[in-house]
């Protein structure tokens, strides 16, 4: 009987000769015997080395039976360590082109935005790949093909959307480049958040690059002279219409040694303003008292309807240098918006690094042939040099303004993101991923990509690709975060929340409060700590309600991701930080804590959402004294956060400042209180804000009136429609140190010469005059020797708006 193949095969001292060989043996099948007989012929001229097959095998992907060769070949044993050494070394790069792959295909699901076929599981593929890659080929393959068809036809059905709903051909043209890129979730974000003929960025070329070779004042000076020969290379700049024509000659005026005069200026910005298509003014013109130039305006550049909503007048500041002028006036970086023209005035090249945008000669030749768009035209050369507080302000508070409401945040984003020169609708799908649209995240993304970035680094769509590898900028998104989170307590609530929540930012608090009750530290109150912590939290806006009892949502902000994987480390060290459980509160400190919610100092409370809970308590016939004070502490903690009712209301305002008289009379005995408003002067505020405001104000006044043994505080109100102007003004010893300077520095937080635990309260009110709904209600401050010849303490100045109507709360 004969033997089999595979046996014969499997004792052959020169198997390892032969690669054809190895690969048959390792299959599960009887070798084919025509098949293995043409491989051993093609090997005719001599059959391989076992090193040489060895590394046939390393190429082909044949891990494993290059492992089993290792053993069993004795002509191998020699060079043993070497050869191993290079199979790990391609079982590691085999791994790693696995775990790209497997990326890519997601991120290709992930923009296409579709529920992507079961995805292949990278540790199992990675251990197949470990022993033969070509399976694992076959495996990967196999999925892309799904996904390709998944995407093509979901690439048919936005097409049809395009059509039915008859976009424009910047729009049309921009989202199929979408399309085509793949960026499916961009594409349709486009289409549902930007309506039909909406300006797009992409609507507003960008204008053609300047030629190196070609000297701007050499171009200027062709287009500006008649007769000079025409060069066919300079057409491209030829002016597009008169009012062009007459930009160029204004700008031609200005350039020339003896043109450059108050007139001529006049002239360059009346012709800008016509060239912008803004009506024709006059604006005044300014010699600068140092020499290097005139000062002046214009309008027109924020007039297209996307850009009005980033500048309140439109108008903007212009320095024309003077012939000779080296450089730009450091007084310039105090103006907002300034924009700078003048013979060999270049900008950095730089986004974000000036506080005067340059309007150079090669710039201004390049606006010229444009027929539309010149507004957003201009702009864009303009605000890439600007800080980016013009575009997106200079706090989050701001950036929240400048967006808006609605799908109007992603269209104001867009613009913001292009201005600036940081990318376009891809960049913005990315930020939105990034930072779930919180307003903090969002402002500390925007202004960590802006500064110091030069223009010609900057590729649509590239910017923030790889921002979750940029350490430095998570790290300054969960630094504001934690700025966020005004003590231990919302500290530990927010990483027990991190760390328990469900990928569409869910969590349910029983879950918060489970885990950071593990946490081993002893002696730790952590429930009551995640009570308070919630409520700081929630008033912040890092969670929101989730409509059913006791589930919030976090922003679905990817970022937050990131930061989950090191939430239980951080959890950890939070709850260490948390207050020592402490033994019941004596007596004597008990009344300390009712004693700051007195008759009269009641007052700075009244609009901590609990109070009313409070006050229900205190006028009931029994009340459980432990639910009081603990309710106490709660409204304490509310105002102390900042977590407050909204301010608005109609009141009297004349009788909320008499009751308010008294109650301080009776607080500071040594006071006399002035009050003098008209019985008709209605606030469009609540009484309980205006006796926040007040009480804060007034309570300032009358401590530093008692401070030199008595004296007076004043109040005066007068009707100014649609306002009521009220000033205060006292006889205390006034603004000490450096709020003499800098009196602005009352209304930060923690800011006081009254020592620790002081400095809240002219910062609540400014924050409270900041939230009223009709507003404009402001607060300054100053010496109130300029304002009265007796009363020369502290004067304080309000501005309330008004409203006739009845009182309500």
């Amino acid at each position: 009987m004969s033997m089999p193949l595979r046996d014969l095969l499997a004792d052959w001292t020169d198997r390892f000769r032969h690669q054809a060989v190895l690969v048959a043996l390792a299959a599960d099948t009887e070798p084919d015997p025509e098949q293995l007989a043409r491989a051993l012929l093609d090997t005719y001229h001599g059959p391989a080395t076992p090193t040489e097959v060895y590394h046939r095998l390393l190429e082909a992907g044949e891990f494993e039976l290059a492992d089993r060769m290792l053993t069993d070949c004795r002509e191998l044993r020699e060079d043993a360590a070497d050869l191993r050494q290079a199979l790990g070394g391609v079982r590691a790069v085999a791994g790693e082109a696995v775990r790209l792959k497997v990326g890519e295909l997601r991120r290709r699901a992930e923009d296409a935005d579709l529920t992507p076929p079961p995805e292949p599981d990278i540790d199992e593929l990675g251990e197949r790949a470990h022993l033969r890659t070509a399976p694992v080929a076959t495996r990967l393959e196999q999925y892309e093909r799904t996904l390709d068809r998944d995407i093509a036809i979901a690439v048919e059905t936005l097409r049809g959307s395009i059509r039915a709903d008859e976009r424009s051909p910047a729009q049309t043209a921009y989202v199929e480049d979408l399309l085509t890129a793949g960026q499916l979730r961009v594409a349709r974000a486009v289409l549902e958040r930007e309506p039909p003929g909406a300006l797009l960025p992409e609507a507003v070329p960008q204008l053609p690059a300047w030629r190196t070779a070609f000297d701007p004042e050499v171009v200027r000076q062709v287009l500006v002279d008649p007769s000079a020969p025409r060069v066919a290379e300079y057409r491209r700049w030829e002016p597009a219409d008169p009012d062009a024509r007459a930009l160029l000659d204004a700008y031609d005026d200005l350039m020339s040694e003896e043109g450059c005069t108050r007139q001529a200026v006049v002239v360059f910005t009346s012709a800008l303003g016509r060239f912008l298509g803004a009506s024709h003014r006059i604006r005044p013109v300014s010699d600068r008292p140092d020499g290097a130039g005139f000062m002046t305006s214009f309008d027109g550049l924020f007039a297209e309807d996307p850009l009005r909503h980033f500048h309140e007048t439109g108008r903007v500041d212009l320095f024309v240098a003077a012939p000779g002028q080296p450089g730009l006036p450091g007084d310039l970086a105090g103006l907002q918006q300034c924009v700078a023209v003048g013979r060999g005035l270049e900008p950095s090249g730089y986004l974000g690094g000036e506080p005067c945008a340059v309007l150079s000669t090669r710039d201004l030749l390049r606006l010229l042939p444009l027929t539309a768009h010149r507004p957003t035209a201009m702009l864009r050369l303009l605000a890439r040099q600007w800080p980016l507080t013009v575009l997106a302000g200079r706090s989050p508070k701001d950036l929240d303004r400048l967006l808006g409401s609605g799908e109007t945040r992603w269209r104001r984003l867009r613009w913001i993101v292009d201005l600036a020169g940081l990318g376009d609708a891809v960049v913005v799908d990315e930020m939105e991923s990034a930072t779930g649209f919180d307003t903090g995240l969002l402002h500390t993304m925007l202004h960590r990509a802006a500064p110091g970035q030069p223009r010609t680094a900057l590729l649509p769509g590239g910017r923030f690709a790889s921002w979750q590898g940029d350490t430095d900028l998570v790290r300054a998104m969960e630094e504001h975060l934690m700025s966020r989170c005004q003590d231990e307590a919302s500290l530990a609530t927010f990483w027990a929340a991190l760390y328990v929540a469900e990928p569409d930012g869910r969590v349910r608090m029983d879950d918060v409060r489970a885990v950071a009750s593990m946490v081993v530290v002893t002696g730790k109150d952590t429930a009551t700590a995640v009570a308070a912590g919630a409520a700081a939290l929630a008033a912040d806006g890092i969670l929101r309600p989730g409509g059913e009892d006791d589930l919030w949502l976090l922003p679905r902000a990817k970022v937050l991701g990131l930061l989950a994987r090191h939430a239980e480390e951080r959890l950890t060290h939070a709850v260490a930080r948390l207050p020592a459980v402490t033994a019941a509160e004596p007596a004597d400190a008990q009344s300390a804590l009712l004693a700051q919610l007195s008759d009269w100092h009641i007052n700075r409370h009244r609009l901590a959402p609990d109070f009313a809970a409070y006050q229900a308590l205190t006028g009931a016939a029994s009340t459980d004294s432990d639910e009081l004070l603990s309710t106490a502490r709660q409204v304490l903690a509310q105002t102390e956060a900042g977590d407050r009712l909204a301010p608005d209301g109609t009141s009297l305002l004349d009788q909320v400042l008499r009751e308010l008289a008294a109650e301080l009379s009776a607080a500071h005995a040594q006071v006399e209180v002035d009050i003098r408003c008209p019985a008709d002067a209605y606030a469009a505020l609540s009484a309980d804000a205006l006796r926040v405001v007040f009480y804060e104000i007034l309570e300032n006044a009358a401590e530093s009136v008692s401070s030199i043994g008595g004296g007076t505080v004043q109040v005066i109100v007068q009707i100014d429609e649609p306002d009521l102007v009220v000033d205060i003004l006292d006889s205390g010893k006034g603004l000490v140190g450096q709020f003499q300077d800098r009196p602005t520095l009352v209304f930060r937080k923690g800011r006081t010469t009254k020592g620790p635990d002081r400095g809240h309260g002219l910062h609540q009110v400014r924050s409270i005059l900041a939230d009223v709904a009709e507003g404009p209600a402001e607060i300054t401050l100053g010496a109130a020797g300029d304002a009265h010849p007796t009363l020369r303490g502290v004067h304080v100045h309000l501005d309330l708006p008004q409203r006739a109507g009845r009182v309500g709360r």
